[in-house]
């Protein structure tokens, strides 16, 4: 399947984008992780195109295109890297390089490994407590809401909040849908199951009391609950 992806991203590559200078296939084209609804995620760096995010259907594909010059990429590097979201760096990383016309696309994936290891910018006291009162007032909500479909979103905002505050808390790069819970089950997996049960018993009963214990517990490893006193500054 490794082989088959490269030909037909190589022939994308021909009839979309033949200037490129450095191209890489990543995601789970890569990985093996391909599933009927995977999409090939395309890495480029062009310095006639314009950057952005561009897709296609090719040869019964799904085609995700990430446009850069030298100097965009190095700007999404810096902002992924604050961010907390690697995908751009995770991507160059691990990805398959299939182009390469000066020579420069290995010191490019190179520097891309060595950010990956070393994680996003740490969080500072400032955007812990910030995280801490968010949660505080969805928690808040959730337990007053007497409405299944208010509770359903609030509830939603409370787990991925409380999640991007035990990964970034820890050093750890945070992700979206599928890769948030993938990296909360590898940061610490016995945290995740219990998050997962207690909700499962709230959707399944309709009582709250195991998922707001958890959250409470698991929020004091932080400082706890915050409201007064929380200064925020826009």
């Amino acid at each position: 399947m490794r082989d088959s992806i490269k030909r037909i991203a190589q022939q994308f590559i021909v009839s979309h984008y033949p200037e490129s200078d450095i191209v890489w296939v990543g995601g789970s084209a890569v990985s093996g992780n391909l599933t009927k609804e995977s999409d090939i995620d395309i890495i480029i760096i062009d310095e006639s195109e314009t950057p952005r995010l561009e897709c296609y259907h090719f040869l019964g594909w799904k085609i995700e295109t990430f446009i850069h010059t030298n100097l965009s990429l190095e700007f999404e590097f810096q902002t992924a890297r604050y961010r907390g979201m690697p995908t751009i760096i995770k991507m160059c990383a691990e990805g398959l390089l299939i182009q390469d016309k000066q020579g420069n696309g290995k010191e490019v994936q190179r520097e891309a490994k060595i950010l990956y290891e070393q994680g996003p910018h740490p969080w500072d006291e400032d955007k812990i407590n910030e995280a801490r009162y968010q949660i505080t007032d969805f928690l808040s909500d959730f337990r007053s809401s007497e409405d299944f479909e208010e509770s359903l979103f609030i509830l939603n905002k409370l787990i991925n909040t409380l999640t991007e505050l035990i990964l970034r808390a820890n050093g750890n790069w945070v992700g979206e849908g599928k890769w948030m819970v993938r990296t909360l089950k590898s940061h610490d997996k016995d945290m995740c199951d219990k998050l997962v049960e207690s909700t499962k018993t709230y959707m399944n009963t309709n009582d709250k009391t195991e998922l707001i214990s958890f959250i409470q517990s698991t929020l004091e490893n932080y400082g706890g609950e915050l409201f007064v006193g929380y200064k925020g500054f826009f």
